[in-house]
């Protein structure tokens, strides 16, 4: 992907990238920061996020400093922050929230706050890149998530402690959503798991936060088998991304843990109900995304005007274990 540019760039040495606030946001704005890095190989690249998904970058070595942004906080450490960012002098800022902060730091040079969206680019994975247009800078597609061998050896290590093979197929269940009417049944989760562990070459692992510790036990304790490991709250943010990386393949509604899945390669079958998969779906060649064409479908709301929840509750669990054994 390439762009002309309207503006000159030249002597960036020091680059702000501020990003969005939760977990599965940050992620789809990677390829801007992957792009960065790739454009301005010796810049200094400093990033504001918000504390949910600051692991994202801490560990990262292309990344030199992450300041939190806390939009809870009090004031007065809002503009301690805006201060200590301003002291930096950076030549140039990258707002996806397209908010004033990079007018108040006085960056040299800054992304627009009226940053053109092509129309005909739906997906946020994509359409976050269009704020680089100005600038023309190139792009290409690539994993954006860094992963430290660290957390790859503790996963390795207690996934053997579990009795997983080498030879073993893993298939990743995401149950939860920052949204409950973005989550599927639990009884699907679970006869869909039945589904998995019948070929004994298959391990079926929960992930979640410590949030969904509940959803994922009920699931667990209505399965009753050992080819069933429960890895959620059990993991930190970068040893879940080691963890999805040993994925075959990933259920899951729209979530963070999609998102993950899709940066990393891994192939996804995605229950989509209220929101839209052509803006939030996985985008590899494989996946496969389970909706139902109904009228009210996607509406994008916080809930269901109807109070039937139809968009996910008319979602069979034989038709995902179908998608599962077709990409499978």
């Amino acid at each position: 992907m390439y762009w002309e540019p309207s503006m000159k760039l030249s002597n960036v040495h020091k680059i702000l990238f501020i990003t969005l606030s939760n977990i599965g946001d940050a992620v789809l704005t990677l390829p801007v920061l992957s792009a960065l890095k790739d454009n301005f190989g010796h810049a200094v690249i400093d990033i504001v996020a918000g504390p949910r998904p600051e692991q994202i970058f801490k560990k990262d070595p292309g990344v030199n400093k992450v300041f939190v942004y806390d939009k809870h906080a009090k004031l007065k450490d809002k503009i301690s922050l805006i201060k200590k960012l301003k002291a930096e002098k950076y030549d140039l800022a990258v707002d996806i929230k397209t908010s004033i902060l990079p007018i108040l730091i006085g960056a040299k040079n800054r992304s627009s706050l009226f940053a053109g969206r092509d129309r005909r680019v739906k997906h946020k994975r994509l359409s976050h890149l269009a704020i680089l247009k100005p600038f023309g800078i190139t792009c290409r597609r690539q994993k954006n998530i860094y992963i430290d061998n660290d957390s790859r050896s503790r996963v390795e290590k207690v996934l053997k402690d579990r009795g997983v093979k080498d030879s073993d197929i893993l298939i990743g269940i995401s149950p939860g959503s920052r949204s409950h009417l973005k989550q599927w049944k639990r009884e699907g989760f679970a006869d869909v798991a039945r589904g998995i562990l019948k070929d004994s070459r298959h391990k079926a692992i929960l992930i979640g936060d410590v949030n969904e510790t509940g959803l994922s036990k009920e699931i667990a304790d209505a399965v009753k088998q050992t080819g069933l490991i429960d890895f959620t709250g059990k993991t930190d943010l970068n040893e879940l991304f080691a963890l999805i990386e040993k994925f075959d393949l990933l259920l899951t509604c729209d979530s963070a843990n999609m998102h993950i899945a899709s940066d990393l390669g891994i192939k996804v079958v995605a229950i989509f109900g209220p929101t839209d998969p052509e803006e939030y779906g996985p985008t590899g060649d494989k996946d496969i995304v389970i909706r139902k064409d109904i009228k009210c479908s996607p509406c994008k709301k916080a809930q269901c005007r109807l109070g039937t929840h139809e968009c996910m509750n008319s979602i069979s669990s034989e038709e995902v274990l179908a998608a599962i054994n077709k990409i499978l």
